[in-house]
């Protein structure tokens, strides 16, 4: 019987190797999932997302959940944004179907799972533990090594797993990383002492979605250069609010962009102009 802690290995022992006769049934059901992707991919993407929680969001701050939950804008994903997340999709879908070939069980893919009301669909199970497929960069990845979601979670990974655990009523679930740059691979066990009680945090996050003013931000901005400046901490710069959230600071007018040769740097304060040319909108 196989082992899920031996998942990475077996992948890789498989992609060395090789092996006599692929499983059709497998390839069937890897293109099936692709099949799905893709149509979901190439659909027009404007549905109206105000009003709802869904698992894969609950472990985010409870300010960038209450912009979203009362977002009445029917808002398209950039293209390039979209591109990634079927990338995204289509990593997940591969590892799980190398995973069968590799002698692992994978059951359950997108299965609908509730907790308190809320809805979600887990990725998979792989010999019988929840999994949830991540693909990362260098940084992200780094997390997932040194297991330190607990501190640094901008997405809300932790969130997102530990309810699909606790909705099929596990005791522990697991993350399955990839590298984008350069594929390595990290199996990643949450358990009860790492995981997040998933219940109370639908529970608080319910309570919070009613409230009529958004609750404290996120993360506080940070100071940049030695003049004074200040500028938006690394996780905000990402947020699709940020502009909103951050509507009152440099005396009303809101956040000033200057372009940097990295990309461009958010300011909530400025005391010494940047020597870079500043962004107008």
């Amino acid at each position: 019987m196989s082992n899920i802690y031996t998942l990475v290995e077996d992948i890789f022992t498989l992609l060395e190797k090789g092996k006599e006769g692929i499983d059709e049934r497998n390839v069937r059901e890897f293109f099936k999932a692709l099949r799905e992707d893709i149509n979901t991919f190439l659909s027009p993407d404007d549905r109206d997302r105000s009003g709802k929680l869904r698992m894969s969001s609950i472990g985010r701050p409870d300010r960038k959940l209450w912009y979203e939950f009362h977002d009445k804008k029917k808002r398209n994903l950039p293209g390039q944004l979209r591109l990634r997340f079927f990338f995204g999709n289509l990593v997940e879908s591969f590892l799980l179907f190398l995973a069968q070939e590799a002698g692992h069980t994978v059951t359950d893919r997108q299965k609908e799972v509730i907790l308190e009301g809320i809805k979600g669909h887990i990725d998979a199970k792989i010999d019988g533990h929840v999994v949830d497929v991540k693909s990362a960069s260098d940084f992200g990845f780094k997390k997932f090594i040194e297991n330190s979601l607990s501190e640094d979670d901008p997405f809300g990974y932790m969130g997102q797993l530990s309810s699909y655990v606790q909705a099929e009523g596990d005791t522990s679930g697991y993350f399955l990383a990839y590298n984008k740059s350069n594929a390595a691979m990290h199996l990643l066990e949450i358990d009860e002492l790492t995981s997040i009680d998933a219940k109370k945090r639908i529970q608080h996050v319910k309570k919070v979605m009613k409230r009529k003013t958004a609750p404290d931000r996120c993360y506080p901005d940070q100071p940049e250069g030695k003049h004074g400046n200040r500028s938006l901490n690394k996780a905000c710069t990402f947020c699709d609010y940020k502009y909103e959230c951050w509507a009152d600071v440099n005396g009303g007018a809101g956040l000033r962009v200057f372009e940097y040769s990295r990309g461009p740097k958010y300011f909530t304060h400025i005391e010494k102009e940047p020597k870079v040319d500043e962004l107008l909108f």
